[in-house]
Order: structure tokens, then sequence, then C-alpha cells
């Protein structure tokens, strides 16, 4: 792994702040041992450092980002939340608070809308210094290192794009790196163009020879080309649907794009005939590995051995955990910062949805309900935990967590191609990808076609996927909201958003027709329309 990453990421903040953004708020300080702009990109180590910073900035960081502090759910939970399928237990922020009781203005929403854009912005401008900056150290760089460092740089700045256009809509689209306020200023790009620019980036690397096309752990964690091909599968799906509506040709391409990944023979899915419903099932390997290659893409971290931990931990229980005490009235768990609180509680719909026979629905997979504590006393939580995240030495010993977070899996890979091919007519195949899937969580095959085929591949990737936050984008590209379809089913209705029983509208309360089709996309943030004039008059409808 590359754990030597992680450990000079202070390095690499303090060296690049000075060649990035003189924009970032907090990078302005200069501190004596960095490098200035004359000095940088000139050593192999300078080049090292700067592709390494990709990892902890733009995208990658939505892991760390919250709205007001640590009390609210991060920015990867913002989607759900919004979506009222997820409930955030403490609700006393402007964001979860108007989100809860769907007041969709621009007051409550600019602060979240700010951190978003400025993350974002913040990984294209690293990107775009290394992209820029690289191919001129060929006296320091060899051909190969040149080829994969650009590389790696423009699978970073298409990330950041995908998600601004995703969130957004139409975006100044900036490719070159700032080094004076000269030209800063840029109207919005239509979205559908925006997409061309970051399938043009991607389509780039994933047809060149920069990067290995190896696994993502055999790799030392740096991008590979299965990570770049899923990448621009996901663009694929994405811009095939609401609003830019591409339709089959995209949805085509998507196919064809995950198909490289699977024929590519790089990642497979753990336990493919079926996996156990204990601790060594295939989700508690994928919640614990960091080898396993079914991992397309993880956020890393190593508490343990360089100080970088996973705080998702103390938002898996509730707070009613924190007043746990064993069988020696000692105290359970010691949360970092005495935090314990679910900022990210799946909804009972979704819970119930899942078939008796699934294991992701079972005790301590993805979710859980009781915990036997080191003197074997049980305790019953009040609401249900997020074992994914859950880490019982973190928590007890009082530090943060050293479990990687799944960013791409190649079970969605699977179900990337059964959607793509089950909305352009190749029925047969898609339920072939579809039931690999199933097959492993303890399923029988589907058999579905049509427009119930599409509705079950839905519902496939929200249970397979509740907690890696996909459901905003499929809401998004689809336009359909999920409803219940009886208890233990194993199956949602997916309806019109419009007309749909929109869940914790507020907590507890379903109400239809409440979540506005202006609200999938943010509104463009006050600040960066009074900065930049080309912005003004251009709010994302609803939002003025």
């Amino acid at each position: 792994m590359k754990l030597n990453k992680i450990y000079i990421i202070i390095l690499c903040i303090i060296s690049l702040s000075l060649v990035t953004s003189s924009c970032d708020d907090f990078l302005e300080e200069k501190p004596q041992d960095a490098k200035g702009t004359d000095q940088f990109w000139a050593t192999e180590a300078d080049a090292q450092t700067a592709v390494n910073a990709l990892y902890y900035g733009g995208v990658p960081y939505l892991n760390a980002t919250h709205v007001d502090g640590g009390w609210t759910p991060k920015a990867t939970m913002w989607g759900g939340v919004m979506s009222g399928l997820f409930v955030d237990k403490r609700k006393d922020r402007t964001f979860t608070t108007a989100s809860e009781g769907a007041n969709f203005n621009i007051e409550a929403f600019d602060r979240t809308a700010y951190l978003l854009w400025h993350e974002f912005y913040k990984g294209i401008s690293r990107a775009n210094f290394v992209i820029a900056n690289i191919p001129t150290m060929t006296e320091v760089l060899s051909a190969g290192q040149i080829e994969n460092f650009t590389a790696q740089g423009k699978f970073f700045r298409a990330y950041a794009y995908f998600y601004l256009v995703k969130e957004f809509g139409g975006v100044p689209y900036i490719d070159f790196p700032y080094t004076s306020t000269e030209g800063m200023y840029v109207e919005r790009m239509p979205a559908e163009d925006v997409y061309k620019k970051i399938e043009q980036d991607l389509l780039d690397i994933v047809d060149g020879d920069g990067l290995p096309n190896v696994a993502f752990y055999n790799n030392g964690c740096y991008v590979t080309k299965p990570m770049a091909q899923t990448l621009l599968a996901q663009v694929y799906l994405q811009w095939a649907g609401a609003p830019v509506n591409g339709g089959t040709e995209y949805y085509t391409k998507a196919v064809n794009m995950a198909k490289n990944v699977i024929n590519g023979g790089q990642h497979a899915l753990i336990h493919p005939e079926g996996t156990t419903s204990d601790l060594n099932s295939a989700f508690n390997v994928i919640k614990t590995t960091k080898s396993s290659n079914e991992i397309i893409f993880a956020k890393e971290y190593n508490y343990t051995k360089f100080n970088v931990g996973n705080d998702y931990s103390r938002l898996s229980l509730g707070a009613d955990a924190f007043q746990w005490n064993d069988a020696n009235n000692r105290k359970v768990f010691s949360p970092p910062g005495d935090v314990l609180y679910l900022p990210y509680l799946p909804c009972d719909m979704l819970l119930d949805s899942y078939h008796p026979s699934d294991i992701r629905g079972q005790e301590k997979q993805f979710f859980f309900w009781e915990y036997t504590d080191a003197t074997n006393k049980s305790h019953q939580m009040s609401d249900v935990g997020i074992w994914a995240w859950f880490d019982e030495a973190a928590l007890v010993e009082g530090r943060s967590g050293d479990y990687n977070m799944p960013t791409f899996r190649y079970a969605e890979v699977l179900l990337i191609a059964a959607e793509g091919l089950a909305r352009t007519g190749s029925e047969g195949d898609a339920r072939g990808y579809l039931n690999q899937v199933r097959k492993r969580a303890g399923l029988s095959d589907e058999t579905a076609s049509g427009d119930a085929l599409i509705q079950a591949i839905l519902t496939e990737r929200f249970h397979e996927f509740p907690l890696e936050f996909k459901i905003w984008d499929d809401i998004r590209r689809t336009r359909l909201y999920p409803e219940e379809d009886g208890a233990q089913s194993g199956t949602l209705k997916w309806v019109p958003l419009a007309s749909a029983k929109i869940q914790n509208k507020p907590e507890g309360v379903i109400v239809v027709g409440k979540i506005p089709e202006y609200a999938l996309l943010w509104p463009i943030p006050l600040r960066e329309m009074q900065a930049n004039k080309a912005l003004e008059g251009h709010q994302n409808p609803g939002w003025n």
C-alpha cells in the first residue's frame, strides 16, 4: 500500500499550497520550509508530492467535509439526507433542518453549496497544475513517469468536474492553472459540454498507456486503468439520464466501458457463489479488507501507523451507546471527542425491504441492532447501527479507525452493465450481470423483463450500496423515488419523484411530492456569483 502517501500528506499540502491556488483559505499561510513557485516542479520529489496531494482534496475530501463542524453529516451524506431516505438524528444545523422540513431555499443551502463548489475546484486546481507542469519535467522524470503522473491529474480533474456537473449542472470549465487573477472569472459551460470535457480526459487515459491495468490494491492504491474505466462508466450512466438525457447512446457507452472492467479480469466479486451470514461474509471482508480485488477505488485511512484515521466509526451508533457500561460498570466506548451519533440513519422502509434471505439486511452485515461487549454483556440499540462503519477497536480505545472507505466496487460495475443492457433491449445479458450480485447476497435469480427489470436493478443498487452514497445520483438521473412494495419482499416500487411518497419530511412523516425537481441541483453559491460577474443572473432555476 502507499502508506507513505498518507504519511506525507502534510508535506504535500505545505509544499503545494504555493503553487496551486491563492484562493484556498486553508492554504493561505506560508510556512518557512515551503518552496516558492520558482523552486517547485524541479525534482522527482516535487512531482510525487503534487500527485499525492490529488488524493487529499477535491472529491476524496468529501469524506471529511462538514457543514458546521463534526456534529453534522459529512458531505458524502448530504444527498441521502436531502432525499429523506436517511435521517440526521441531531438535526440542529440549518441545512439538515431545512432539508427535513423540505424548505429548499437558498438561505439554508447556500453555505453547503459553497463547501461543495470550493472543494471540487480545489481538486481541479491541483489537477491543472499537475497536468500543466509534469510534462515540462523531462530532465528529472522518465517518459513513463510523465505519462503516469499526467494521467492521474486527468483522472482527478475529470472526477471533480463529474461531481460539479452532477451537483450544479453547467459550471465554469477551467483547464489551466491560475498563476494570477487574469482570466479567473468564466461563464457557465452547458452541462452537456462539461460532460464532453470529462469524457475526453478519461478517454485520453483509458486509451493510453499511462495507467497500469492492475487492481487498486496491487498498485499501491494509486489510479489504475480499471479505476478510470469505472469512473467513465459512471459518467456515461449519469449522462444517459436526466437532466442531460443522453439516452440510448450513453447507456450503450456505459455498458461497453463497464465490460472493459469485467473482461479485463483485474477485479471480481468476493464469494461470487454466495457468501455467509457471519463476520467472515463478503460484506465484512469489504469492510475490513485492504487487499481485495472487489475494491476498485477506496479512500485510504490508517490511524494506527500514520495518524490519518477514519472517523465514520463514531457515526455508526446512536448517542445512547455512549452511556453503555460493561459488566464491570466501565464505559464500553470512549469515542474521539466523546461523540457518538447517527447522522445517516436509514429509514425503516429501506431496512424492511430486504428479503429475509438477503444477507445484506441481516445482523452485522451492513447494519446491526445488538452489540455484545468484551465482558459478554449484550446491549440493544434504540436505532439501528451502521455496521459497515463500526470499528470496535477504535471506539473502545478512543481513536479514529483504520478501515478504508470503498468508493468504487466491482458490484457496481456489474449493475451499470445490467442497467445499460436492460435499457437498450439486451435483457438476457442484463439479468446475467444482475444475478451475479443477487447470487452473492443469497437471492434467487431475477426473471423480470421490461420496466420491472429496470426497477429490480435500481432496487439492487439501493440494497447493495445503501452506505456508499449512490441513491441521490440515482434519483437525479431517473427522476424516480423508491417506495415500499411489501415488507421483506425484496422489492421496491420506483415512482415519479413528483408524485412519490417522500420519507421523513419531517422525521417519521411521509409526504407526497415533497422534493421539488429544482432541488436535485444545488444553488450556485452566492459568494461565487458575487465574485464572478459572469455568473450573475445565471442561478439554477427554482433557487432565485
